[in-house]
């Protein structure tokens, strides 16, 4: 059996050897600069996708509270038509797992 080689430890050690080339042949500043500028685009990355997750959970959040009105509507008038006890109770286990999974959506991930 052969083992796996980890190249993560190759690749660091290569980067940090260059670092310091870099840095003795007085180019320190430059590196710097990369460096923040790498660490910024990283950072507006990571807020923009944070951004995009937000915003499509509030989207969620909108689209359950509006099936959840739909629902309690055809869950009214449903209630108005005629249909034998067993009937009715089937609607009525439906309408309580419908309803909790729409609430658990709405409710989810509040802050308090």
């Amino acid at each position: 059996m052969i083992k796996p080689i980890s190249l993560r430890l190759r690749y660091t050690e290569a980067i940090e050897r260059a670092r310091t080339t870099l840095i003795r042949a007085g180019r320190g500043d430059e590196l710097k600069r990369a460096d923040s500028a790498r660490a910024m685009r990283q950072a507006r990355a990571i807020v923009d996708r944070r951004q995009e997750q937000d915003r499509l959970r509030r989207v969620a959040v909108l689209a359950a509270r509006k099936a959840l009105v739909a629902v309690c509507r055809a869950y009214s008038v449903q209630e108005q038509l005629d249909g034998d006890e067993a009937e009715r109770a089937r609607w009525h286990a439906g309408r309580a797992v419908i309803l909790d999974e729409l609430n658990k959506i709405i409710t989810q991930d509040r802050r308090p």
